[in-house]
């Protein structure tokens, strides 16, 4: 009977295959023996290996994700499946699993947990470090055929003891000896294994954890990331705290569940359970139910891009104290990006395989401030980046490198495109801002946008914010900040904020690379509770 209960008991140690795309990509910091690790997780079925210390047998409950309904997976191989998106809950950790065949309740799976970017999954696991090896996948080539393809050897994980996670792993294919050039090694992640028993118990939660930011004047508005909670600071830091009668997204894999657009006389609030108007009286009034993708604001006028039900969308005009006025995008596609533009709005679409995700055609859509509509043709410039933004003077459509010139037709032509590649973007008054990697000097822009090599020492994970001239696209400040995906705002006095901290806000200094200087919002809004 004891061996039976022994066999039940929960795992107090568990590996977790942490991915290179995380860890590069600046999300995960590197993995170090002794510290408190905490991965989004994963988890994918995979035959038992005695051999491989990545594959475990786990018992978890299985609940259903989004609707329960699978999707057809076609990833143009010529296969083709269902799988259903599941969360599994265990002892001290939770995974999303796309799994390919129905189940519910308690389950015991073989596979592998895998630490990987927030966005795939909702699940999450927390433990003590106490060992970090580095993974890699074997490849083979066929020797009779010079310079043929690699192709991998499934079940052949290599690894190899650290003490600390690379930052940066080693690119693509190499020869895993030089005497034997047909055997190849490719860098995948690091094996982490995580004590879930030795670990502090987690902080309290920050009374407001900053999720967008917008500024009109010398007002500030902050949105909570996860909480229906809007925070207005007056230009002395007075807090005015507005409480929408919305939903609590418990642990979103999106870095926004909800946008602010201020105005003079408040500020529109859009996200996933409708859009909201907080006015400087200190009310709130609810304008619409449907679930808001993204919008912009030209003064007090908003317009949103509503999903209403999965391949839908629906254009919302919004003006204070007026009804929406609603008109269809429906066969346009995904919304991918949208700003101001002198007499209206402009919005970037992309079509999706419903079954694949695979990218489609791109096209542009031009809106008034009446709402009128001009659809522009299919764009003959591939747009490849899952992260296009638009920004520039004239507007422009930024992807990756690449830059692509509005016309007036709606059609594109090949701009300048940016010395190295960003991972977000998006234009402020006449500034157009950047997010990316601090440059490392082997890049085509070499130190870009900086003029030589990175002054700025820390230990923890930067990512470098520049603003550019947004007629020229020279850079006019770079600062290190924290977050790869900031919402970033300017007041009247020309303070660039930028949402970076758990608790607060990060105000941009006019030096280049010099530390942001922090508004701590949650501190403020704990001491107006205590006062109020």
């Amino acid at each position: 009977m004891t061996d039976h209960h022994e066999k039940r008991r929960p795992p107090t140690h568990l590996p977790v295959l942490v991915t290179e795309t995380s860890i590069e990509d600046g999300e995960t910091p590197p993995p170090e023996i002794g510290i408190i690790g905490e991965f989004p997780l994963l988890f994918q079925e995979f035959p038992a290996n005695p051999a491989d210390p990545s594959i475990v047998t786990l018992r978890a409950s299985a609940e259903p994700l989004q609707s329960g309904k699978p999707t057809l997976q076609r990833p143009g191989t010529g296969e083709e499946w269902w799988d259903w998106t599941v969360l599994l809950r265990g002892a001290g950790w939770a995974a999303t699993w796309y799994a390919r065949r129905p189940v519910l309740g308690q389950v015991e799976v073989t596979g592998r947990l895998i630490g990987n970017l927030a966005y795939a999954t909702t699940g999450r696991i927390r433990g003590r470090v106490t060992r970090v090896r580095v993974a890699a996948d074997r490849y083979h080539r066929d020797p009779d055929t010079p310079h043929s393809k690699w192709k991998h050897v499934p079940g052949t994980h290599h690894y190899r003891e650290v003490t600390t996670a690379p930052r940066f792993f080693a690119n693509g294919i190499r020869p895993a000896d030089p005497e034997t050039p047909t055997a190849g090694i490719r860098e995948v992640g690091v094996l982490v294994d995580l004590d879930l028993t030795d670990v502090p118990p987690r902080p309290l939660r920050p009374s407001v954890i900053p999720g967008a930011v917008s500024a009109h004047g010398t007002d500030l508005w902050v949105v909570d990331r996860e909480l229906p909670l809007v925070v207005r600071l007056d230009s002395n830091r007075h807090v005015t705290e507005y409480t929408l009668p919305g939903q609590i997204f418990d642990n979103p894999p999106a870095m926004r569940t909800r946008y602010l657009w201020a105005h003079a006389d408040g500020c529109w609030v859009g996200g996933w359970d409708g859009i909201y108007h907080c006015n400087r009286d200190g009310t709130v009034s609810k304008v619409s139910d449907a679930p808001i993708r993204d919008g912009a604001a030209h003064g007090e006028v908003l317009l949103a891009v509503a999903v209403p039900s999965r391949n839908a969308a629906e254009l919302l005009l919004v003006r204070p104290d007026q009804d929406p006025v609603s008109s269809s995008a429906s066969g346009w596609g995904d919304l991918e990006a949208m700003s101001t533009i002198d007499d209206g709005f402009l919005l970037l679409f992309r079509q999706r395989d419903p079954n694949t995700g695979a990218l489609g055609a791109t096209r542009l859509v031009r809106v008034d401030l009446h709402g009128t509509t001009t659809l522009g043709p299919p764009l003959n410039s591939p747009v490849d980046s899952y992260r296009p933004f638009l920004a520039g003077t004239p507007p422009t459509v930024f992807d990756g490198t690449n830059a692509y010139r509005v016309l007036d037709d709606l059609t594109v032509v090949n701009a300048a495109a940016l010395p190295d590649r960003v991972l977000d973007g998006g234009q402020i008054g006449d500034m157009m801002w950047i997010v990316g990697h601090p440059p490392d000097g082997t890049g085509l822009g070499r130190w870009w946008p900086l003029t030589g090599r990175p002054t700025y020492t820390t230990e923890h994970q930067y990512w470098l914010f520049t603003l550019l001239d947004a007629h020229t696209r020279k850079p006019i400040s770079s600062t290190p900040i924290r977050n790869p995906q900031p919402d970033v705002t300017i007041d009247g006095v020309d303070t660039v904020w930028v949402t970076a901290t758990p608790r607060g806000l990060h105000a941009i200094p006019e030096q280049t690379m010099t530390e942001p200087v922090s508004l701590d919002v949650a501190d403020l809004l704990d001491r107006s509770r205590t006062q109020g």
